[in-house]
């Protein structure tokens, strides 16, 4: 594999962009972004009010709102390091965001290249080979498009126990190039990044946070800086994907992403577990349809050329990971049970060792598991450097 240096200087003008520009959103932050007076820290708020405003997954407008997502930002000119630099620099700051994480303070992961060649580049081999690269310098593995590929997060309960859980959560990308085609949803100001969040973290860090907060009030102690997103189940959780999902915007081609209507004959279907607003009335809550596959970290399909879909496929993905406890869905169970999953190395009854494969399916995205933290080298040196602040 080339070097990221060696695949930017590569990279060709996209002449379909030239002609047809920019959203007024994107171009807006485009401008600021790609300044040259501004710094990693104001590129950071300015894609956190674009969140805000334009993402449509709202679990990640909930975590940008809150100050839940830590941020990544790397520009032009560290492209120009070597591939170790780059790599070490982002996993400076994902080791950061896993303490975070572990503290319940942020619930997802965000790294953003700001490059104006990027964001006008073609999107084709070269670019995916870009994207792969970068991706396997975050995830220390190599990247195959159209797969699942994962990160950990991990989260500690309050307490003598020290109670943690731990998941695996869905890497995705994102891009400018996006902009006006029919991958909308997956835009992104200032380049190219890749986002990492993990609903089952968000609903404990919830919980965890609003417990405390009443314990906190009720003691009169100062607040621990938890995140609160008001998402506290994972039965509400499904109303919030729902809601992003019909979020979808609207293109030539359509939408990417679509609810679709409840079966004439629902009664195989298990029970919904909330009730649904009227936008969401008579929609199908177990199941919905992508022409993209929303797991997969590199659809091969974001790196054409062509404006439009390459063709009609589609995929039926799933919801009821959220809700649908039965013991044919384990997914459910471990994640919204949640196994304790703390062991340190003088207290490992149950522990089993890390290290499954990475690029599996949907029910690693939510699988919480028992974890030994002295065979987890990032976590165990996040947890380092959480105890040496904490001494200093």
């Amino acid at each position: 594999m080339k070097t990221i240096s060696q695949l930017f200087s590569e990279l060709k003008p996209d002449k379909w962009r030239s002609e047809v520009g920019f959203s007024a959103e994107i171009e807006a932050a485009n401008a600021k972004m790609f300044s040259s007076s501004i710094n990693k820290e104001e590129a950071s708020t300015l894609l956190s009010e674009w969140l805000q405003k334009h993402q449509p997954c709202l679990f990640g407008r909930i975590a940008a709102r809150l100050g839940a997502l830590s941020y990544c930002i790397v520009t032009e000119n560290d492209f120009q390091r070597s591939d170790e630099d780059i790599k070490a620099m982002i996993q400076a700051e994902r080791q950061e965001w896993t303490r975070q994480a572990f503290e319940g303070i942020k619930s997802g992961f965000v790294i953003l290249l700001i490059s104006e060649q990027i964001a006008r580049a073609t999107p084709n081999k070269t670019m995916q080979d870009f994207a792969q690269q970068l991706c396997s310098l975050y995830l220390e593995t190599d990247i195959t498009a159209d797969q699942v590929h994962l990160d950990e997060i991990f989260l500690e309960k309050p307490g003598q126990r020290r109670t943690t859980w731990k998941w695996y959560a869905g890497v995705n990308y994102f891009c400018a190039q996006g902009d006006k085609r029919w991958w909308q949803d997956h835009r992104i100001p200032g380049g190219m990044a890749f986002s990492v969040n993990s609903v089952g973290h968000m609903v404990k860090s919830e919980i965890i946070a609003r417990k405390m907060k009443e314990l906190e009030q009720e003691l009169h102690a100062p607040g621990e800086g938890l995140i609160d997103t008001k998402v506290d189940s994972l039965s509400k959780a499904l109303e919030v994907a729902m809601r992003t999902i019909s979020l979808a915007a609207n293109t030539p081609w359509g939408k990417a992403t679509e609810l679709l209507p409840l079966p004439a004959d629902s009664r195989h279907l298990p029970p919904c577990p909330v009730t649904l607003p009227a936008a969401l009335a008579g929609k199908d809550f177990t199941k919905y349809r992508g022409h993209y596959h929303t797991d997969h970290t590199l659809p091969s399909d974001y790196f054409l050329p062509n404006a439009g879909r390459s063709s009609d496929k589609s995929f039926a993905l799933d919801f009821t990971y959220l809700f649908y406890s039965h013991i044919t869905n384990p997914d459910f169970i471990t994640m919204g049970e949640g196994r304790q999953i703390r062991a340190d190395a003088d207290e490992g009854r149950g522990a089993v060792p890390l290290g499954p494969e990475l690029t599996m399916g949907r029910r690693l995205l939510t699988e919480p598991e028992t974890v030994e933290i002295a065979q987890n080298k990032r976590l165990l040196s996040a947890l380092s450097e959480l105890r040496s602040n904490t001494r200093g």
